[in-house]
C-alpha cells in the first residue's frame, strides 16, 4: 500500500498550526513574546516532524514541541519555562483531541478544522480565564441597617471606581432585590437617599440611588473589614449575567486574601 505525501503542503500546514499553538500558549501563559519568536518556534517544531516523517522515527517528533517551547519561553526565568512547556504539551494534546474529532468524524478540511479549533479553544480559554477571576475576586458580604442583617455574594471589581459626588466616599453597587429586606416601605423619605452618576452597566450614563447602611462586613480566606456607614448604589438588575454575585464592591471595600 503507498501512500502520496505532498512534503510542501505538510510544511506549510504544520508551521501554521504550530504557529497558532504557540500564540495561544504564549497567551495563557501571559507571556510577552514577539510574533517573530513564535515562528522560529514554529519553523523548528515544523523540521524536525518533517524530517521525523521522512526518516520514519516517529518517537523524536516530541523533541520538536521541546524545541519549540525552549525557543518560546527561553529567557523568561526557570518557573514561567517549565509551566509553559507544561501548558505547551496541554494545549497540543487537547488541540490534537479536538482536531480528530472535527476532521475525521465530522469531515471538516484540514485547514478549517484547524482554525476551528484554534477559535473553540480560545474561547474555551477565555471562558475560564473568566470563571478563574470570578472565583479568586469572590467573597462574602454582611450588610446591617436598622438592626436587620442580609449576607451575600460579592465580586471585587478594580473597575467599580463609583463615589459619592458630594463627600467622595467609595460606593459599591448592589442589587436593590438584594437588600430589599433591609429597606422599610417608603424607606426613600424616611432614612434619605443620594443620587450616584455611573457610566456602565449597560448604559452610558445615568443614576442610582444610593443609600448608607449601618454596617458592612466583608470576609475573604482568613481576613474580613468591618466598614461602618457603607454608600451603596442600588441596582434594579442583576449585576452577574450567571447570578453568582449581587455586590460588585468597591476597591476600597474589600479585603485582600492572606
Amino acid at each position: 500500500m503507498y501512500y502520496e505525501f505532498y512534503i510542501d503542503q505538510f510544511f506549510v500546514e504544520h508551521l501554521l498550526t504550530g504557529y497558532l499553538l504557540l500564540r495561544m500558549t504564549a497567551k495563557r501563559q501571559r507571556a510577552d513574546v514577539k510574533a517573530l519568536r513564535i515562528l522560529a518556534g514554529s519553523f523548528a517544531d515544523t523540521i524536525i516532524m518533517t524530517l521525523c516523517i521522512c526518516t520514519g522515527i516517529f518517537w523524536c517528533r516530541f523533541l520538536g514541541m521541546f524545541f519549540a517551547g525552549t525557543i518560546l519561553f527561553a529567557g523568561k526565568g526557570k518557573r514561567q519555562y517549565i509551566s509553559g512547556i507544561t501548558s505547551l504539551a496541554l494545549v497540543s494534546v487537547t488541540f490534537g483531541g479536538a482536531l480528530q474529532i472535527l476532521t475525521r468524524i465530522w469531515g471538516i478540511p484540514l485547514l478549517l478544522g484547524v482554525l476551528l479549533t484554534v477559535l473553540l479553544l480560545e474561547r474555551a480559554g477565555t471562558y475560564w480565564d473568566k470563571q478563574k477571576w470570578e472565583i479568586l475576586n469572590r467573597t462574602e458580604v454582611q450588610i446591617a441597617l436598622g438592626g436587620k442583617t442580609v449576607a451575600i455574594t460579592g465580586m471585587v471589581d478594580t473597575g467599580n471606581q463609583l463615589r459619592e459626588p458630594l463627600t467622595g466616599r467609595p460606593v459599591s453597587i448592589v442589587e436593590e432585590t438584594a437588600v430589599e429586606t433591609l429597606l422599610e416601605k417608603d424607606w426613600e423619605r424616611k432614612i434619605g437617599f443620594c443620587l450616584i452618576p455611573y457610566h456602565s452597566l449597560g448604559k452610558d450614563k445615568g443614576w442610582m440611588r444610593g443609600v448608607t447602611m449601618d454596617r458592612m462586613i466583608v470576609g475573604r480566606g482568613d481576613g474580613r473589614i468591618i466598614i461602618s456607614d457603607p454608600v451603596l448604589a442600588l441596582y434594579t438588575g442583576k449585576v452577574s449575567a450567571g447570578e453568582n454575585y449581587q455586590i460588585i464592591l468597591h476597591p476600597q471595600h474589600a479585603v485582600t486574601e492572606k
